[in-house]
C-alpha cells in the first residue's frame, strides 16, 4: 500500500557503495539510486489524473492533494514540478495546475524513455533483447555513423536486437574506440542480453561515468544487413538515430547507430511551448 511505501522510503535517498578495485591504481565508485518518494507521488498523481474528472481541468490545491494522498506538501510540490516538466500539467501562478490528459495518451516518448525495453513495453509490446554480435573490428567504414575527432585503428563492436512480440524491432549497433578503454574488453565480459549492463561495464572499463549523449537523426535506406535482421524490404527509406556518449570528463566513450522498424516503432516527443 501507499502507506507502507511511506514508512520505508526516505525522500531523495541515495546509497553510495564504494568498491575499491585495483584497476590502474584507481578507485571505481558505483552509485545505486533508489526511487525518491516524489516519484511514487508522481505515479499516484498520474493515476488520479487518468481516473478523475476535475473542475475547470485543474488539479486540487497542493494542501488538498497532500490530504487526499497522505503525502507531505513538499513531496507533492516536487512531483508536480516533474509533471510540469514532462508536459502532463502546466503550473500557472494565480490559476493552479492545469491538466493535459492528451500527453498521457502518447506512447513511445523518447524525451522520457531512454531504455528500449521500456520504450517497446510502453508501446504495448512484450519486449526482449539479445546480443547478436560483438568483437574487435579494424574499421567502421561499413557503418554510416561518422565518429567525430577520433581515428582509432581498432574498435569494439557490440550489437543488440530488440524484439517486440518476438518480432525484430530495433537494431542497436554500439562502437567503442580502443582509445576510450583503459583496460581490455573481451566478449566473455559483455552482458549477453542487457544494454544497460553493457554501459555499466563500459563505465568500469573506462573508469569514467557516462555523463550525457548527443543524438542526431539522419535519413537513410535499408541495406542488405538491416533487411535481413529487421525483416524490412531492401532500399526502403528509414530514419536512423546516431548517438554519441560522453563521460563526465567529456571524453567520447561510445557511439551508437540505431535503426527502428518503421512499422513497429513510432517514436514521439512532447514539447513544452512555454
Amino acid at each position: 500500500s501507499w502507506t507502507t511505501h511511506k514508512k520505508y522510503l526516505t525522500a531523495y535517498k541515495l546509497i553510495i557503495i564504494i568498491i575499491s578495485m585495483n584497476v590502474g591504481g584507481m578507485m571505481i565508485v558505483s552509485r545505486i539510486k533508489y526511487s525518491p518518494l516524489y516519484l511514487k507521488a508522481k505515479t499516484e498523481l498520474v493515476k488520479m489524473i487518468k481516473k478523475g474528472d476535475f473542475e475547470n481541468n485543474k488539479l486540487p490545491p497542493e494542501d488538498k492533494l497532500s490530504e487526499m494522498l497522505g503525502i507531505s506538501r513538499s513531496t507533492i510540490r516536487e512531483a508536480l514540478i516533474t509533471l510540469d516538466r514532462e508536459g502532463i500539467i502546466t503550473k500557472k501562478q494565480g490559476i493552479g495546475n492545469l491538466i493535459h490528459k492528451s500527453t498521457l495518451e502518447v506512447k513511445m516518448r523518447i524525451d522520457l524513455v531512454q531504455d528500449f525495453i521500456k520504450l517497446l513495453e510502453n508501446g504495448g509490446y512484450k519486449a526482449s533483447v539479445k546480443r547478436i554480435n560483438s568483437g574487435w573490428i579494424d574499421n567502421i567504414s561499413q557503418f554510416e555513423i561518422k565518429i567525430p575527432s577520433i581515428k582509432d585503428k581498432k574498435y569494439f563492436l557490440n550489437e543488440f536486437l530488440y524484439l517486440a512480440n518476438n518480432q525484430p524491432a530495433i537494431l542497436a549497433t554500439n562502437i567503442i574506440p580502443e582509445s576510450a578503454l583503459n583496460m581490455p574488453l573481451q566478449n566473455k565480459g559483455i552482458p549477453f542480453n542487457s544494454f544497460k549492463g553493457f554501459f555499466n561495464l563500459l563505465s568500469k572499463h573506462t573508469n569514467e561515468e557516462l555523463s550525457h549523449s548527443i543524438t542526431r537523426f539522419i535519413p537513410s535506406k535499408v541495406d542488405m544487413k538491416i533487411s535481413e535482421i529487421l525483416k524490412i524490404k531492401e532500399n526502403e527509406p528509414i530514419i536512423k538515430r546516431e548517438e554519441f556518449y560522453y563521460g563526465i570528463f567529456d571524453k567520447l566513450i561510445c557511439c551508437s547507430e540505431i535503426t527502428f522498424h518503421p512499422s513497429l516503432v513510432n517514436l514521439t516527443i512532447v514539447r513544452k511551448l512555454d
